[in-house]
């Protein structure tokens, strides 16, 4: 119920390693591991077994971005698939080919772990992989992409028309092409789509089903001279870009038995997962004569914070007397699911 000082800096810690702030984890590591809090309340320094397992993660963070980790989604979130595709074959091959499962688990020393919400199947990471590369193909107004803390743009992967006007990089212009130009990219991005069909259908008959009818949605945009202001815009997003980049990722980390989320993050998931169904299941709010100390109800949006009202159509119940109206908002008040962005909302002084 009380986390100690520890507890709170190996969460920080695990976020900055998950997320490869080698730099401010390793700073980080060296000042709160000089001393730490124990039980009764005082500074103590950091085990060695502490600090060697930290150090254990840092090292292994830096051995995947040594590999390319951060390469290949920066690849991914600016387009280059192709680039990124040969970055996984070359230094983390089990993402992308078979076999499927080694009969182990990845190893943790959690009491609950995160089941990646999106495939770790290699056919499948390949196959997402080739449908954006087509629908990187398929594109005719540049997007570009700026890795975090840095003032310039990765520079776009050039369009399938080889007459690109050349001043068309950040500004959203189109892309000039002539008539026979067009009509060659066209039938590239056919032989494309054609490709990708064949290696859907080669798919076991679940999984066959299921990218049947995400090609026929993608596929889509050939009807389109511009996809990008046509109403299937929504695959030429970066968002799009970025569910793929974070789906390799997880898969990345799922096959050297990392955890595919923080700590931090799974812990905030379990948390509103628990009272989620707490609130659904009507389960009320216990009195508050019985809530541990320190124990508060998280933050509530106000439609959700107002009792249910139990109105016979007596006067008795139009007039309650404080007491009484006191009982029954304990008694009707439900629990309220939990709402992260409200719960790191700062709330207003009362």
């Amino acid at each position: 119920m009380n986390p100690s000082g520890q507890d709170l800096q190996d969460l920080v810690l695990d976020y900055l390693i998950h997320n490869c702030h080698t730099a401010a984890a390793r700073a980080f590591m060296n000042e709160c591991g000089v001393k730490r809090v124990d039980s009764d309340g005082d500074d103590t320094m950091m085990t060695m077994s502490e600090r060697k397992m930290s150090e254990e993660d840092l090292q292994a963070l830096e051995e995947r971005l040594a590999m390319g980790e951060l390469q290949i989604r920066n690849h991914i979130l600016s387009g280059r698939i192709d680039d990124a595709t040969e970055l996984l074959n070359k230094h983390f091959p089990t993402v992308l080919s078979e076999p499927m499962d080694d009969g182990s688990e990845p190893s943790s020393s959690r009491k609950f772990q995160y089941i990646p919400a999106t495939s770790t199947n290699p056919t499948h990471l390949a196959l997402n992989l080739r449908i954006q590369a087509f629908v990187e193909a398929a594109r005719t107004i540049p997007l570009s992409f700026r890795p975090p803390g840095s003032d310039e743009s990765l520079a776009h992967p050039p369009l399938l028309s080889a007459a690109a006007n050349s001043s068309s990089s950040d500004g959203g212009e189109d892309v000039n092409m002539s008539e026979s130009e067009a009509e060659r990219a066209n039938v590239r991005l056919l032989h494309l789509a054609q490709s990708l069909y064949s290696e859907v259908n080669r798919l076991p008959p679940s999984d066959r089903a299921t990218y049947l009818v995400e090609l026929s949605q993608v596929g889509g945009i050939l009807a389109y001279t511009v996809p990008e202001r046509s109403p299937l815009d929504i695959y030429m997003t970066q968002g799009r870009r970025e569910a793929v980049a974070d789906q390799v990722d997880s898969a990345i980390l799922y096959r050297a038995k990392r955890p595919t989320i923080s700590r931090i993050e799974l812990y905030a998931r379990y948390t509103a997962a628990l009272w989620s169904m707490l609130h659904e299941k009507g389960i009320p709010v216990p009195p508050r004569n019985k809530w541990p100390a320190g124990v508060s109800l998280p933050p509530a949006r106000a439609a959700e914070q107002k009792p249910t009202a139990k109105d016979s159509g007596s006067l008795d119940n139009a007039i309650p007397t404080a007491k009484k109206a006191t009982t029954e908002k304990e008694a009707d008040e439900v629990l309220p699911p939990f709402d992260l962005h409200l719960f790191v909302k700062p709330q207003p002084s009362s």
